[in-house]
């Protein structure tokens, strides 16, 4: 649906489709991805003219997407030693012990714009597969006796999206430098 839209829309325009559930999720490598009732899950488009900082460094925007998700719990007040981490490229674990999420990004260049079609999915109110951040924020309070409230995959993809704007915005005023602190922090390896 995003794939059709896309180039019918004014550039500055972003376009985002949600879903509750798939049934035909795809991971990196042509991989499956199991996508429960209770993961974040949603294909995102956005546009980066090709003369520009990210333009030039366009792989760079699946680390930024996988930054997103984890910054959009790890910023939240209360939440930010939740084990939430990054394994390169496009990976979301539980510490290093645990993938909980990943990243699939594809793009097409028309003349000098990249369309980016960028589908994220994350477990947060499923404990099956693997865990999730959920499981993550209950076994925190249990450990630190803290009360943080579960978190909704609406407010996740929302808070993803608005933080993934403002990674652009630094990366494209001082490129990779601006971020990549940022992403060492949560870095696994």
């Amino acid at each position: 649906l995003i794939g059709r839209l896309m180039f019918d829309l004014p550039e500055e325009m972003g376009l985002i489709a949600v879903a509750v559930r798939q049934t035909q999720g795809k991971g990196r490598g042509g991989n499956v991805w199991l996508s429960p009732v209770g993961c974040a899950l949603c294909t995102l488009h956005i546009s980066i003219p090709l003369h520009s900082n990210l333009g030039q460094r366009i792989p760079f925007i699946q680390h930024l997407v996988s930054l997103a998700v984890v910054e959009a719990v790890r910023s939240l007040p209360g939440y930010e030693d939740i084990e939430l981490r990054l394994k390169w490229p496009n990976d979301i674990y539980y510490s290093d012990l645990m993938k909980l999420g990943g990243v699939l990004v594809n793009s097409t260049l028309i003349e000098t714009t990249f369309h980016i079609l960028i589908g994220f999915g994350f477990n947060v109110n499923n404990s099956n597969p693997t865990i999730c951040i959920n499981d993550l924020i209950a076994r925190f309070n249990r450990e630190e006796g803290t009360e943080l409230r579960p978190l909704s995959a609406d407010c996740l993809i929302a808070r993803t999206v608005t933080v993934l704007e403002r990674l652009i915005d630094i990366f494209q005023e001082k490129g990779p430098n601006g971020v990549l602190p940022q992403y060492y922090k949560y870095w696994v390896h």
